[in-house]
Order: C-alpha cells, then structure tokens, then sequence
C-alpha cells in the first residue's frame, strides 16, 4: 500500500508540475503583450454589459413547452349560465388560431377556482416544429382575438415546469396585500390597483378582490319561526333550494346513471 502511495504521490506532483509550467507559459506571453491583454480585457467587459443589457432577464427563464394556462374573468354578477356562454365564445375564438392544437376548459368553483364568474382554460399549442410562433406571440395573438368578447377579460401565461407559485395566478408575478380589517383592504386595493395600472412596464395588471357581487340580507323573525315549528336549518335550505343548485336523487340504469338536479 505504501509503494502505491508512492506512485500516486509521484504521479499527482509530475501532473501539477505540467499545469504549471503550462500556466507558466501562458502568464509569459500574457506579460509580453500588456496592451493585447487590456484589449482583451475591455472587449470582455464590454460584450458582457451588452448580454446584460439585450438578453431577456427575469427569475425564471420563461418555457415554451407548448402549454398556456389561462383566466376568464367576467363581472361579478355573472350567473353560472353567463359564464359557461362566454367561456364557449372564447373557447370558438381561441381554436381558430393556427397554432392551437386543443384546449381545455373548466366553469364553476372547485380547488382552484375560487369564484363563479371566472374559469380556467388550458390551452395546448401545436409542436415548434409545426407552429411559426414562439409561445409569447401565441399569447398576444389570442388575446386580440378575444378582445372583441364583451363582458370578459382573458389573461394567459405559457405554463412552466419549474415554478414556486403557491395559488394559481392569472399573470406572471403576483403580489399579495394584508391588513388588519375589511375596509383597509377594500380601501387600499383599488389604489394599489390603479397605481400598478398606471405603470407602462406592467400590463394584465388585475385583482381577485371582490366586493361588488350581488347579496341579500334577509332578516328572519325567530319568534314567529318557533312558534310554527320551522328551524334556521330550515329556512336555509328553503333559499338554497329556491336560489341555488342542488343535487337531489341519482337515476340508476343498467347502462347509465343520471343525476337529478334541483335548480
């Protein structure tokens, strides 16, 4: 074991005396050529501003994996059956586009979908290879294309395979206000919102606060409720029944099964 010490001792010293002596030679001609060296120098300092200056920058790097997920918003007043009408108009606009392969879309609040009067798309681009556009032109294309839908706002960002987001977002960057009560946030939100409007580098600036839906406050005489045997539980689900949607029996076939829905 010793001997093969050795011989890896005298093998490591021959290979740095190499390095060395090649280094060595290098430094010498760099030395002899001060002016040619500085030259060098300030080429390299000058290419590297201008990468700096020209190459998009940004946390990420952005991915054109040929996926763009998308938001419709639509006002807040916006009934389920509104929503799913508009979502196929802009469904129709969206596929005439030559670099769209197929699209998915999604109406009605579930995990990620916080709220009625918004749905999901997600859009599925056509291979590079196939397509002329990188995926950023496809966005701005379709976005003209929906413009003309009234009633709605679209906002699409190519879908990326490394990401930190921890809610689903409708632009690229998201920023998130806190405050103590109700009305500093309904106070300070639409000024921060207009501010971020106002700014030329920003643009699909938008907000998920929402406080201008429709509501009803009923007031219900509890006495007069008691005294005829009807509970809260009761008049609860006597509103919902009227005002909302409500699945009620399920229809078994030997092929199939169908749903009943109160409505």
């Amino acid at each position: 074991s010793l001997r093969k010490q050795n011989r890896f001792s005298r093998a490591s010293e021959r290979f740095f005396e190499r390095v060395i002596a090649v280094y060595g030679r290098w430094l010498s001609r760099v030395l002899n050529h001060p002016w040619l060296t500085l030259s060098v120098a300030l080429g390299t300092l000058v290419l590297s501003i201008m990468l700096w200056v020209f190459i998009p920058k940004g946390f990420f790097p952005i991915q054109d994996n040929g996926i763009i997920q998308g938001t419709l918003q639509a006002p807040q007043s916006a009934s389920f059956a509104n929503m799913a009408e508009r979502q196929q108009q802009v469904s129709a606009a969206i596929l005439q586009d030559p670099a769209v392969e197929s699209l998915t879309s999604y109406v009605g609040v579930d995990g990620t979908n916080p709220a009625l009067n918004s749905a999901r798309l997600q859009i599925n681009l056509k291979p590079l290879d196939e397509r002329d556009d990188r995926v950023q032109t496809v966005i701005g294309r379709l976005q003209n294309a929906v413009s003309g839908i009234p009633g709605i706002e679209l906002y699409l960002q190519p879908t990326q395979d490394l990401t930190i987001d921890t809610t689903v977002s409708r632009t690229q960057y998201q920023f998130t206000l806190q405050a103590n009560s109700l009305d500093a946030l309904s106070n300070w939100v639409p000024q921060l919102l207009a501010r971020l409007q106002a700014l030329p580098q920003l643009s699909d600036v938008s907000s998920d606060w929402q406080d201008k839906g429709l509501a009803a406050y009923i007031n219900v005489d509890r006495d007069s409720a008691s005294r005829l045997g009807i509970s809260m539980a009761d008049v609860d689900n006597a509103l919902y029944n009227a005002f909302g949607q409500r699945l009620i029996s399920t229809i078994y076939t030997q092929a199939n099964q169908y749903r009943v829905v109160l409505e």
